[in-house]
């Protein structure tokens, strides 16, 4: 699968070993093969994130975006957080993710918990960043709260929005896109959807029988509508960690919690999940939705495999035999223009490897993976030739299979002649 899902994104591990060269190498070509437009990448005030991540980003046609996680900065430390800002947008970034859950006290351990004027402290930190960042080409995400929370995450939601208006900060808000988590908590992928028109007897710590809240897969309806009504108008909107149980992993199926998160991508692939196990129609392809990301930390922890781009596939997204239709008079077409074959080790893929394939990659942007299977579904595949991962059968299979066969050099000078052939 390399065709893009409207608006499907990735929130990338938050592990440092992840966010190494090789392993960026590997992960960030398989989740476009999934057919992702973005990826999150985790981020701290303290330190930069290696230029080398972006790169392969673009290479590989995702978006990155960048989530500070961490407490926003006080004043005197601008200047750092500045530089760091400017690397990003220098690498291609336009969209950063300000805080973590601001409505939670654990949001707050260096400040303290100031709930009288929690939005107001909120946004005297965030606003120098985000004035900062639209004049870099950065648009400003605010933060997803956590639903319900410490301090009501719709109340809180208001107040900041009301704050903004207020302050007649009116070049944030035009660039400004929310932020919402997809938990599920246990319940149905429907509870909640219509937001708080439809569930206007729901109050805040108050939800009476009957009724139903924000706290589901639904709070991205919910946080448009609180801020809708402070500004008169919607903003784009983040589904983060979609279908994740929110903390409950322990209290619920896991084959439940991938199986809503399988509903949920197909909800994104044909814009609505058929009314089947409790769906009843689930929509995600709202007009203002910006992007639909699921972790790959919380799917790792669902599974009982190694995380892998097969486990990832099968569990959540459709199979890559998709892209492999019947024309009329049983001939099977392809819908993969080119495909890079690369061998594939225990030990992983090799850095000397990924740096003689490098131009390849640049210059013909192909699907690049590991799989026989898929290279099938190819009308070109290029192969990095290793007897004994690739036989003379398995190539004669990828022939007979209708695909035009390429055998590369094995140095990256004769690779470099090739290309300028």
């Amino acid at each position: 699968m390399d065709k893009n899902i409207r608006k499907l994104g990735f929130i990338y591990f938050e592990n440092p070993k992840y966010v190494v060269k090789k392993q960026v190498d590997t992960w960030l070509p398989a989740l476009k093969r999934l057919g992702a437009s973005y990826v999150i990448f985790k981020a701290g005030f303290r330190y930069n994130i290696s230029e080398d991540v972006f790169i392969c980003a673009e290479e590989h046609g995702l978006e990155p975006i960048v989530h500070f996680k961490s407490e926003l900065p006080i004043a005197r430390k601008f200047n750092d957080v500045a530089l760091i800002m400017d690397a990003y947008a220098k690498w291609g970034v336009r969209h950063i993710l300000l805080g973590d859950k601001p409505n939670t006290k654990a949001a707050w351990r260096d400040a303290g918990w100031h709930y009288e004027n929690l939005a107001d402290h909120f946004l005297d930190r965030f606003i120098p960043l985000a004035n900062h960042m639209i004049r870099i080409g950065i648009n400003p995400v605010l933060p997803p709260m956590q639903p319900g929370g410490d301090y009501w995450d719709t109340a809180f939601l208001e107040l900041v929005a009301k704050g903004l208006k207020r302050r007649k900060l009116d070049g944030v808000l035009e660039e400004l896109v929310l932020a919402s988590y997809g938990y599920t908590f246990g319940k149905p992928l429907s509870w909640g959807k219509g937001g708080p028109e439809r569930w206007s007897a729901s109050k805040p710590y108050s939800t009476p029988e009957g009724q139903e809240d924000q706290l589901g897969f639904h709070n991205y309806a919910w946080t448009q509508a609180h801020v809708q009504r402070q500004l008169g108008r919607e903003l784009p909107v983040m589904i983060m960690d979609a279908g994740s149980p929110g903390g409950k992993s322990g209290s619920q199926d896991q084959s439940q919690v991938l199986a809503d998160m399988k509903a949920i991508s197909r909800g994104l692939r044909d814009g609505s999940a058929p009314d089947d196990e409790g769906m009843e129609g689930l929509d995600v392809n709202d007009d203002m939705l910006f992007g639909c990301f699921y972790s790959l930390d919380t799917i790792s922890s669902l599974l009982n495999e190694p995380m892998s781009y097969s486990s990832l596939e099968s569990s959540i997204f459709s199979s890559p035999k998709s892209h492999q239709h019947t024309a009329p008079g049983g001939k099977q077409t392809k819908n993969i223009p080119r495909y890079l074959l690369l061998p594939s080790y225990q030990a992983g893929v090799s850095d000397a490897l990924l740096n003689k394939v490098r131009p390849i990659i640049k210059k013909f942007k192909p699907t690049v993976g590991f799989s026989l299977d898929e290279a099938s579904m190819a009308q070109r595949v290029m192969i990095y030739p290793d007897p004994h991962v690739f036989t003379d059968e398995q190539i004669k299979g990828l022939r007979a299979a209708g695909c035009a066969v390429e055998i590369l050099p094995e140095s990256g000078i004769e690779i470099a002649t090739f290309l300028q052939e």
